[in-house]
């Protein structure tokens, strides 16, 4: 250390009152976990719904996985559209009987009408739906086709965004939190969906909850 820089380190630790041995303590400041939630006027699954058709998303609940095919086919009916769509390569969409309905578990690209993807969680508060990325789950079914369905377990239903850290465990590498189909309203303040990704977003919730 030069003479000079010692001066300077000198003055500042009898201006702060320590010696050269004082330790410098580096620890963040104490700050008390948010408290507050805002309640919810129904339950969450009433509250989810509400909210997700409020932003122009269509919605049904199932009683199970394997009920999950025959909604999506009613689904595609009512759009008028080839009753075809991509899955994620998930476990969960994998493991159930397409029947009557043409799939392909991939990745999805330009080309495709439709996709189906299993949800990690739904925010109940404001109808919003968590989708976490990953092999299994790949992030482009959400911004590529036109019609996007998105299963969501009751289970993974919770009321507030405070709730839903908890359920993440180790980090992803995205997570694309999705509340409605896409819009825009940036030419002539005349809304316009499919601006920035599906013209449409289709929640079957999969009621896997003993009630």
């Amino acid at each position: 250390m030069t003479d000079s820089r010692a001066r300077v380190l000198g003055t500042i630790r009898k201006t702060l009152n320590r010696t050269e041995q004082s330790p410098l303590v580096d620890s963040p400041p104490s700050v008390p976990s948010p408290r507050y939630r805002t309640p919810l006027p129904a339950d969450v699954v009433e509250q989810f719904s509400l909210m997700h058709k409020r932003v122009h998303g269509t919605f049904e609940a199932v009683g199970c996985l394997q009920d999950v095919p025959q909604a999506v086919r009613r689904y595609l009916n009512e759009q008028s559209i080839p009753i075809k769509a991509v899955i994620s390569p998930e476990p969960e969409l994998s493991s159930i009987e397409w029947t009557g309905l043409d799939v392909e578990s991939r990745a999805s690209n330009r080309e495709d009408a439709s996709s189906v993807t299993m949800a990690f969680a739904g925010i109940a508060e404001t109808g919003t739906l968590v989708m976490v990325s990953s092999r299994e789950s790949p992030v482009n079914h959400h911004f590529l086709p036109e019609f996007n369905i998105a299963v969501l377990k009751q289970s993974r239903l919770v009321d507030s965004m405070e709730s839903l850290w908890p359920l993440i465990g180790e980090q992803p590498r995205a997570i694309n939190l999705i509340t409605g189909p896409s819009k825009t309203a940036d030419i002539e303040q005349t809304i316009v969906y499919g601006a920035h990704g599906p013209r449409t977003l289709h929640v079957i919730l999969v009621r896997d909850v003993v009630s």
